[in-house]
């Protein structure tokens, strides 16, 4: 039988071993990065002057350069490095390059890959070599992909022809439930004009009364149409928001309406929620009210800040202070009006943090 010192000291000699392994890979793994450095550099030095005279619009010698088989996949990324990095004629030059250099067939390669960077990056080089025929692929890929795939399958899409696929698109980024709204602010804001008027033309869905499932359906779809709107950055018209500032919307809906809102009707909409009963809807109004507001909400805003809740208070109080053409003094008169201490504290706080004199 074994003893317990023996265990440990079996445990001991484990524990040093796998400590010494891993330090052991840590250092091989930075000799092979030391090793390839001067490939890098030399790779970097032939490449790039390539790329940067053809943004340039000068001649390449014929015929085109020849990439070795080692350099295909640095290339092509080096290649989408430039194509994200400018606009215009460069753009199109540079997809003439790649199309020159067979880069569609490295790029349909990556797209059947198994590993995720790879299959992005081919929907990325397929996109900027704007390939039509491999239009059905990206399609494809949009119907039946999830979340960042559908992101970047619409981004190939609308650099193939925005116009063309931008319905599709707004269609499947609504439809998809797990959206990176973050990368599609970035990813897609070029095309924001044709995204705008085909969501415009998807109108938020409703449902029957009484249809529990239809219902949460009709919900989900209408708060990732209102969050793709806000993720684009999209002015939408307020008769398309008025029916989703309704009472009987549901909270996350109406909130993320009330954030869309602009202009003289958007603000009266947003004050009818004044007094809603979710703290949550009353923080989101004042903040709203801070942006699209005008002095005629100065005393809406005056009695938030006596708000029960304390992030009610903190929003209506930041908000006075955005509203334009206001002095410090007369924010203070108007909230010396409610009386109210926590009020007149939270404003004085405010003022302190913001530095307002």
């Amino acid at each position: 039988m074994i003893s317990p010192v023996e265990i440990a000291h079996w445990l001991a000699w484990s524990t040093l071993a796998l400590v010494g392994l891993i330090v052991l890979s840590l250092l091989v793994l930075r000799w092979r990065a030391w090793r390839n450095e001067p490939q890098k550099a030399a790779f970097q030095a032939r490449w790039r002057p390539v790329l940067m005279r053809c943004l340039m619009g000068e001649d390449l010698p014929a015929p085109w350069p020849a990439l070795a088989p080692r350099e295909c996949r640095p290339f092509l990324q080096l290649w989408l490095r430039c194509q994200l990095s400018v606009k215009g004629p460069g753009k199109n030059r540079l997809a003439q390059l790649g199309i020159a250099m067979d880069l569609q067939t490295m790029a349909r390669t990556q797209i059947r890959s198994n590993h995720y960077a790879e299959r992005m990056t081919g929907m990325l080089a397929l996109g900027f070599l704007q390939d039509t025929s491999a239009t059905p692929l990206l399609l494809q890929r949009l119907a039946d992909g999830r979340n960042h795939t559908v992101i970047f399958a619409s981004r190939a899409l609308l650099e193939i022809d925005g116009d063309a696929h931008a319905l599709a698109v707004t269609q499947a980024l609504v439809a998809e439930p797990t959206l990176d709204l973050s990368l599609v602010s970035v990813l897609l804001k070029p095309w924001r004009q044709q995204l705008g008027t085909a969501l415009i033309s998807i109108s938020p869905q409703t449902a029957p009364a009484g249809v529990t499932a239809v219902a949460d359906l009709a919900t989900r779809h209408t708060l990732n149409w209102l969050r793709l709107a806000r993720a684009l950055r999209l002015p939408l018209p307020h008769k398309v928001l008025a029916p989703l500032l309704e009472q009987s919307q549901d909270i996350d809906t109406l909130i993320t309406a009330i954030r869309l809102s602009q202009g003289e009707h958007g603000t009266d909409a947003v004050s009818a929620h004044a007094r809603h009963k979710d703290w949550r809807v009353r923080a989101q109004v004042a903040n709203a009210l801070g942006f699209i507001g005008s002095a005629r909400e100065l005393p809406l805003l005056a009695s938030m800040t006596c708000d029960a809740q304390w992030w009610v208070r903190h929003r209506a109080a930041q908000a006075l202070l955005r509203i334009p053409h206001q002095s410090v003094a007369q924010v203070m008169a108007i909230v010396t009006g409610t009386q109210d201490r926590y009020a007149i504290e939270m404003v004085k706080a405010e003022i302190a943090r913001t530095g307002r004199a």
